[in-house]
């Protein structure tokens, strides 16, 4: 990508009522994320309104310029950078559009804060259930980029499930409106060759398509051809549900919300090998929990000094705990729910211990261990360096415990100190690895690492990525995750939608050459 030159710098600046900048040290500023890498992109763009999208797509479609939507950049492998214009939606585009009269459901901007959502809904006493331990950071649009779920997956899904509509800016700068229900409201002739092609390159390949559906609960890596083709019909919202923001542009989007629930129970579970916590997730499954989040030791061990309730839960010895939530609007059906399931962790002599959280206080400071634990570990001094690059694993729940002791095998064989936590429920286990990633020593270690655990999750009908993308990292790896027949379709996909290859090259469609260490940012 050549840099811009004087003339579309002045035509950009003109072109939107929003603001650009290309000046060294802004751009400079928008080089990093919460990642591995630093790119410098061409300038960066804060659109005021989707008109001003549309103008920005249009212009840099026609003139080949790469755009990166950008939201709160807490995605840890790469999707908001690029050699390009980023398009920040945080400084206008970031409001509450509005609550529907029947409050079911709520209509943002894409640069909205997700944890803003629950803040608008609380005196209504509703709220929005995708809850990314990034919550306070991340926006709405990188919620749809990746398919956000969280603890609360188990029960409602990921951001695919609960997003009702969305207003995009295709990749020739025409608008489009997208519903959840296979209907789209597309009125150029460009979005109408899009659907036609799109539906009809599924339906030839629906056989193939069908036997290569992935058999984890959760799924965020590739194209979500998978959803997208129901009844002769193209649901273009699953598409773009984890498409990192490379088939079109969000401008608005509507969710579902819900009641908020006024009772719950909690519990923690205590283990002695990552294998009894696998197969106590599969017994908690049988009684429809809400959240099942696990945590081992090294990783909880680092929230030691938050607070005197947080630091009760980490005594003793362990390998790992489970948090299990129930809630509801009865107190006896959840309360019966958690003893019943505990009755029987007991009576399979499971356990090391468990505690019961009777408190509001004590249960919410279980999520605020794993939401701060999590954000500690970003900034924390260490001699290693924590690398977030096979931190986002789903497998299949029945092959947790293979998965959990697969990893724990493998990077103990390269002398790699890890931890393990995420959504034990839903499969999706997220790994904090730390290597001196500015040797080639270390650099060597995490790529085969890498390799290894990623064929480990091939092997056991695992995803690369449950909830995080793909971005510069897991792309390298998608072809020999999903096959060539797929991956094929893939790029059929993207090519139909972004034939001149402009919304945020280089992710999910890319080299296929298992290379993901270049670009990195060493300090």
């Amino acid at each position: 990508m050549f840099p811009l030159s004087d003339n579309q710098k002045k035509k950009i600046a003109l072109l939107i009522e929003g603001d650009a900048w290309f000046d060294f040290e802004t751009r400079t500023t928008y080089s990093t994320a919460t990642c591995l890498y630093k790119v410098m992109p061409l300038g960066v763009v804060a659109p005021k309104h989707a008109e001003d999208v549309s103008r920005i797509v249009r212009f840099c479609n026609k003139e080949g310029i790469a755009l990166i939507p950008r939201g709160g950049a807490t995605g840890l492998v790469g999707q908001a950078l690029g050699m390009g214009i980023i398009l920040d939606f945080t400084k206008y585009m970031n409001a509450i559009v509005k609550i529907a009269d029947d409050l079911s459901t709520i209509t943002t901007q894409p640069g909205c804060i997700t944890a803003t959502l629950n803040q608008t809904l609380a005196p209504h006493k509703k709220y929005y259930p995708i809850d990314p331990q990034s919550a306070k950071k991340c926006t709405i649009g990188g919620n749809i980029a990746t398919n956000a779920a969280g603890p609360h997956g188990i029960k409602y899904g990921a951001t695919k499930n609960e997003i009702r509509s969305a207003t995009v800016v295709l990749s020739n700068g025409d608008a489009a409106q997208l519903f959840n229900n296979e209907s789209n409201n597309i009125l150029s002739p460009f979005g109408t060759s899009i659907v036609e092609r799109t539906k009809n390159l599924l339906k030839h390949n629906q056989l193939l398509i069908q036997a290569n559906v992935p058999k984890a609960v959760k799924f965020s890596s590739g194209y979500n051809i998978y959803e997208a083709l129901r009844n002769d019909n193209l649901n273009m919202l699953r598409l773009l549900c984890g498409s990192e923001g490379t088939l079109a542009v969000v401008t608005e989007a509507t969710f579902n919300m819900y009641d908020v629930p006024t009772e719950s129970a909690t519990f923690i579970a205590y283990f002695d090998s990552y294998e009894k916590t696998a197969e106590a997730t599969l017994l908690a499954l049988e009684f429809s929990p809400d959240a099942i989040e696990l945590l081992d030791k090294s990783y909880a061990e680092v929230g030691t000094g938050i607070n005197e309730t947080i630091d009760s839960f980490l005594g003793g010895e362990f390998q790992a705990m489970l948090a299990i939530q129930f809630e509801g609007q009865s107190k006896e059906t959840v309360q019966s729910s958690a003893e019943n399931l505990l009755a029987v962790l007991k009576k399979k002599n499971l356990m090391l211990r468990h505690r019961q959280l009777f408190s509001h206080e004590e249960q919410n400071a279980v999520w605020e261990l794993r939401e701060e634990v999590a954000a500690k570990l970003n900034t924390m001094p260490s001699v290693l360096r924590k690398t977030s690059i096979i931190e986002d694993g789903a497998v299949p729940v029945a092959q947790l415990a293979k998965y959990l002791s697969g990893v724990q095998r493998i990077l103990t064989s390269y002398n790699i100190p890890f931890r393990l936590y995420g959504h034990a429920g839903t499969g999706n286990i997220h790994c904090s690895t730390y290597v001196a990633i500015e040797t080639h020593e270390g650099q060597e270690k995490i790529e085969c690492a890498a390799r290894d655990v990623f064929d480990l999750t091939i092997q056991l009908g695992g995803t690369l990525s449950g909830e995080h993308g793909d971005g510069y990292i897991r792309t390298p790896f998608l072809e020999r995750a999903v096959g060539t027949d797929i991956y094929a379709i893939f790029k059929d996909v993207k090519n139909i939608f972004d034939p001149n290859n402009i919304l945020n090259p280089n992710k999910i469609i890319g080299k296929q050459d298992g290379f993901f260490l270049h670009d990195i940012k060493y300090v």
